[in-house]
C-alpha cells in the first residue's frame, strides 16, 4: 500500500502490511532505467487524508467536472485501519492541483468525499481483492470544469497484445508530478485477480496515479502496488538497453487496476447521482451530505420531489427526473 502513513500505535505494523495473503509489499523496483521526467498535467493532483488512525497520501486524477479517481487504499487506508472503521463517506480528504498556481501563489484545492468504491476489503483481515482497489470521490469545487479532466477507457486483452508497451504513468513519488513516458503492461493468463502486471515506475506516493493510453488523455488503469523483489536476479534485464520485464510473473511486476466497463458505469452513474443530489439540495430538499448518494435522506428527497411532481414514487430518480434536474440546475 503505497500511499498510507500511520501514526500512533499502528506504526510498528507498517512493514507487515499485505495486499494478498502471502504477498508482501517489498522494496520498490523500477525496471532497468528510471526514465521518468517532470510532468505538468493540470488534470492530475494529490489526495491527502487525515484520520485518527493515520494519514494517507497518493495521486488522483480528475475524471469529470466534479470528481476524481484514485485507489481504495489511499482513501481508506490499509487493513488495520479498515478493520477498525469500515469505509464510508466520512473519509473526507483534500485534493490539490499542484501544477496550477493561482495569482496568490497557492494551488486550487477541494474537499473530496468518497462516493463509490470497489469491494477491495475482503472478509479476511489481511486478504484484499487487488482488482477492486479503486475509489471515486466527489469534490466540493468542480475543478474539472475549469482545468479539464481525463477520460476513462476499458482496454481488453486483445488491445494489449497489439500495443502492450503503449502506456504512460503519472505519480507523485518524487514529491512533484512525474511521468513514466513508456511502460508496458501484461495480463497473466493464470491471474484471476483482475489486475494488470506492469513495469511503470511505482513508488510510495504514486498510488492512485493514472496509467494512460500513450498519446491520449484517457485512463486505462490506475497504479496500485508493487510486488517486485529488488534482490531477485530473475527480475533484472540482462542487457543494459533492455527496458521490459524479462519474465512476466507476479514476483517481478507491479500491479494496476484496469478500468472495466463495470467500473466506468459505476463512476458515471455516481457522477449523475451526485448532480441530482446537488440539484435537490439547491431546490430546498434535504438530500443529505453531498456524495452520500445511498443515504436515506437522499432517497427520501427523491421520493418527495416525485410526489410533488405528481409522478409515481419509485425511491430512485427516473431518467426523466434526472434530465429535468440536471437541465434546470446544471452541475457546477
Amino acid at each position: 500500500m503505497l500511499g498510507y502513513t500511520v501514526r500512533r500505535f499502528f506504526g510498528q505494523f507498517i512493514a507487515a502490511v499485505t495486499v494478498l495473503a502471502g504477498l508482501t509489499l517489498t522494496s520498490a523496483w523500477v525496471f532497468d532505467a528510471d526514465d521518468r521526467h517532470r510532468s505538468h498535467s493540470a488534470m492530475v493532483g494529490t489526495l491527502a487524508i487525515d484520520l485518527p488512525e493515520g494519514s494517507g497520501f497518493g495521486t488522483a486524477a480528475l475524471v469529470d467536472k466534479c470528481g476524481i479517481l484514485t485507489n481504495f487504499h489511499v482513501v481508506f487506508g490499509p487493513w488495520y485501519v479498515t478493520a477498525l472503521r469500515a469505509p464510508s463517506h466520512e473519509f473526507v480528504g483534500t485534493f490539490t492541483l499542484t501544477e496550477v498556481t493561482l495569482p496568490d501563489g497557492t494551488h486550487p484545492v477541494a474537499r473530496a468525499t468518497p462516493v463509490v468504491w470497489g469491494p477491495y476489503r475482503a472478509p479476511g483481515r489481511q486478504l484484499r481483492n487487488p482488482g477492486d482497489d479503486w475509489a471515486y470521490l466527489v469534490l466540493d469545487r468542480c475543478l474539472g470544469r475549469d482545468y479539464g479532466h481525463l477520460g476513462l477507457r476499458s482496454t481488453d486483452a486483445e488491445d494489449l497484445e497489439a500495443d502492450a508497451d503503449g502506456f504512460t504513468a503519472i505519480g507523485y513519488s518524487s514529491g512533484v508530478q512525474m511521468t513514466d513516458p513508456a511502460c508496458s503492461v501484461h495480463v497473466h493468463p493464470t491471474d484471476g485477480h483482475g489486475v494488470w502486471l506492469h513495469d511503470c515506475a511505482l513508488l510510495p506516493g504514486d498510488s492512485g496515479g493514472p496509467i494512460l493510453k500513450r498519446n491520449t488523455l484517457t485512463i486505462a488503469a490506475i497504479g496500485s502496488s508493487f510486488l517486485s523483489e529488488e534482490s531477485d536476479p530473475t527480475c533484472r534485464p540482462q542487457a543494459v538497453n533492455v527496458s521490459t520485464v524479462p519474465d512476466w510473473h507476479r514476483d517481478c511486476a507491479n500491479l494496476a487496476v484496469p478500468l472495466s466497463w463495470e467500473i466506468i458505469d459505476k463512476i458515471e452513474a455516481a457522477y449523475v447521482a451526485v448532480g441530482v443530489q446537488r440539484a435537490l439540495s439547491r431546490l430546498g430538499y434535504d438530500a443529505g451530505p453531498i456524495g452520500a448518494i445511498d443515504e436515506s435522506r437522499a432517497n427520501a428527497a427523491i421520493r418527495q420531489v416525485q410526489h410533488n411532481m405528481g409522478w409515481i414514487v419509485t425511491g430512485e430518480p427516473t431518467e426523466s427526473l434526472r434530465k429535468i434536474l440536471i437541465l434546470q440546475l446544471p452541475i457546477t
